[in-house]
């Protein structure tokens, strides 16, 4: 069986070819290398001396979705990363609470500024709702940040083909149809984009013995989503499955600045909300680490010190706020970069009833 690899990058951050980690400990220690990581949390090496440049074929597969998205990245011998991407989901209703507080000053006696545009005009040849807009932006920002530690060539994405009103579900599957043109454009300009149909991906995940999880309330497991994006790897490149790392990328929600709270306080006053700074060291979304009594905890930052509360909120990879610490036990690692991770156990290749192999998270 192969074993995962780490990425390479140059001096001047392009790409290289992977490499094992026992090279990676060397280099690192040797001094030709020093250890970076990517806003998705992803753990690479940058070269500190000149080397070549030459690289082989990588392909990236994408299996879009509504809410969680399946991604991977392989070579022509094995798969090199697996992961899934837990899209923002509360865009709309921060719209409809904007909504609601722009109308409501309408019948207050409040400064009213004019217009700065129609936006019922729009310039761009594809418009899409702010709701979708933003799941499309967290997709291809991870899709990015892959491509800029990987030597990517190829991008492989399924085909969302689905009408919105006939099927169990139909309108989940709209979501992703509606960004399928605006991804496509945007992913043309990293790589040469192949489309695949749904159909041949369940042919080539029966193909080499993958299983799939179905339901609504899937764990976030290598079965759920990424196991797609493997099988477009394995059928478009004729690689092995290998022994690749799986991760669970998730956008940041953010309380972002508003223009005042929804509810006065006493008199009348409705001071300024939310913001993801407030002039200090750390800002929302900071990865940091804590030190407590005999332990040391990683998460990344999800409140501000106030004038009333001295303290610094910290959130794990699913977003839940862990606790509150005082300034001085949290060191900053590295700054927002919109994402948290979390990496589980690899996923390994398990020999099936007919012999093929089956991916499993154990």
């Amino acid at each position: 069986m192969q074993q995962s690899r780490v990425p390479v990058v140059a001096m001047d951050g392009t790409p290289l070819m992977p490499t094992t980690p026992a090279h990676a400990r060397i280099m690192l220690s040797d001094g030709v290398a020093r250890a970076r990581r990517n806003k998705i949390g992803i753990f690479y090496i940058q070269m500190l001396i000149p080397v070549g440049t030459a690289t082989q074929p990588i392909a990236l597969a994408l299996d879009p979705g509504s809410k969680h998205e399946g991604v991977g990245v392989a070579s022509h011998a094995q798969v090199e990363i697996t992961a899934q991407i837990n899209l923002p989901d509360q865009a709309h209703k921060k719209m409809e609470t904007r909504r609601n507080l722009r109308r409501a000053r309408r019948y207050r006696k409040t400064p009213r500024r004019p217009k700065r545009f129609n936006n019922r005009r729009h310039g761009r040849r594809y418009w899409i709702a702010p709701s979708l807009l933003s799941k499309v932006q967290a997709r291809l920002k991870a899709v990015r940040e892959l491509c800029r530690v990987y030597p990517v060539k190829h991008i492989v994405v399924e085909n969302v083909r689905h009408h919105p009103k006939i099927g169990k579900g139909a309108h989940f599957f709209s979501t992703a149809e509606v960004g399928k043109a605006v991804t496509l454009l945007d992913l043309q300009k990293l790589a040469p984009v192949t489309v695949v149909e749904s159909s041949d991906t369940a042919v080539w995940r029966q193909q080499f013995g993958l299983t799939k999880i179905h339901g609504p309330n899937r764990p976030e497991v290598f079965e759920a989503q990424a196991v797609d994006a493997v099988a477009m790897l394995m059928g478009t490149t004729g690689c092995a499955f290998g022994n690749p790392p799986f991760y669970v990328f998730l956008a940041l929600r953010h309380q972002r600045r508003s223009l005042h709270r929804q509810n006065p306080r006493k008199g009348g006053a409705r001071p300024p909300y939310g913001g993801t700074s407030n002039g200090r060291l750390f800002r929302k979304g900071d990865w940091v680490e804590v030190k407590t009594h005999g332990s040391r905890l990683r998460g990344w930052v999800c409140g501000l010190p106030t004038p009333t509360t001295c303290t610094v909120a910290v959130a794990g990879a699913d977003g839940q706020r862990i606790r509150q610490f005082g300034p001085r036990q949290i060191r900053l690692l590295a700054r927002a970069g919109g994402f948290t991770w979390r990496r589980e156990v690899a996923a390994l290749p398990l020999p099936s009833k007919d012999g093929s192999l089956r991916a499993a998270c154990l």
